[in-house]
């Protein structure tokens, strides 16, 4: 029922949401019936789609349905919710708290945002819903077992940070010196002081915004340990400024090391992106970890079955 709290709060399509024999108990119908009533006024249609699919699992394997779950469904405001229109935000919650850590439920787990998830684009940027990489990133980079990096009292920039998941997954997790992220599009700085208070961030001052302009001059100030980025290498038009301000900060500001994961969404672009590497970092780049099918990851987060490869590249400084 944990896992199922999980993937409700992150929207995963009601149809598929594997509902397992353990969660059918009355017992837990009634934790179910409490848990979904916080999400009514964010998503009723998705209440209702939820509900609808349990009731429909319950009813398959004849355990004796709850009042409280029949009470629930059949309550007007879900009976005549409608779909959210794609433009419409809604309260979405990621797991970001590692592949191989399980849920809890700790605000540290998670990162809760507003955003437009079935929204490709708007107000001239892709960056008002989170993509699979950022996911898939910000579990990597907080792996407990195994932590892949040290960002202890360091500074991390994010490039292109779009709704700020990998940035406020680190800053959750990581004792670190400073995060700045930073966006071509000064749009998706507009919600982000709500997203910071969703995640009670507030007064984390070593947390600051600012816009970059990638292949323009760099103002960022200070020294920059690490560099990350999630699905900024969708379009091969971007990708030579992208390496040149990735470039500028290994020269202007002591950068160390650069992490991009990238969703491997046009094999074309993808080899524009390495070719690229291999003009401005050559012998410095590599994969660090490639998974073909992020979907069959098991975990607290879910990745659409049709999600293609992640890779995450490494780019380290000149020796």
């Amino acid at each position: 029922m944990k896992r199922l709290f999980a993937l409700i709060e992150q929207r995963v399509p009601a149809r598929q949401i594997t509902i397992q024999d353990e969660d059918l108990s009355y017992e837990l119908q009634l934790q179910l019936a409490e848990f979904i009533s916080a999400v009514i006024p964010l998503n009723p249609y998705y209440v209702k789609s939820i509900l609808n699919e349990y009731i429909k699992r319950l009813e398959s394997s004849e355990v004796e349905i709850s009042d409280e779950i029949y009470d629930l469904y059949c309550d007007p405001q879900i009976l005549n919710a409608k779909e959210l229109d794609p433009s419409t935000p809604d309260i979405v919650k990621y797991f970001i708290a590692g592949f191989d850590q399980e849920f809890t439920g700790d605000e540290k787990e998670n990162i809760v945002i507003k955003e437009t998830p079935k929204l490709i684009s708007g107000a001239n940027t892709t960056g008002l819903r989170t993509w699979e990489a950022a996911l898939y990133l910000s579990n990597f980079l907080n792996n407990k077992k195994d932590p892949p990096y040290n960002f202890k009292d360091r500074t991390i920039l994010e490039l292109g940070c779009g709704t700020g998941l990998v940035s406020l997954a680190i800053a959750k997790n990581q004792n670190v010196k400073q995060i700045i992220m930073t966006d071509g599009s000064t749009n998706v700085f507009d919600n982000m002081r709500e997203t910071i208070k969703l995640n009670n961030l507030e007064n984390a001052n070593y947390i600051r915004c600012q816009q970059l302009v990638w292949g323009e001059t760099t103002a960022i100030e200070g020294n920059v340990d690490y560099i990350v980025g999630a699905d900024i290498t969708f379009d091969g038009r971007i990708v030579e400024p992208l390496c040149s301000t990735i470039n500028d900060l290994f020269v202007k500001n002591n950068l160390q090391s650069a992490i991009i994961a990238a969703t491997i969404r046009n094999i074309d672009t993808i080899n524009q992106w390495e070719q690229e590497l291999n003009k401005w970092f050559d012998g410095r780049w590599e994969i660090k970890i490639s998974i073909a099918n992020p979907n069959s990851i098991e975990s607290n987060c879910w990745f659409n079955l049709n999600t293609p490869e992640i890779r995450i590249y490494e780019i380290n400084r000149q020796s």
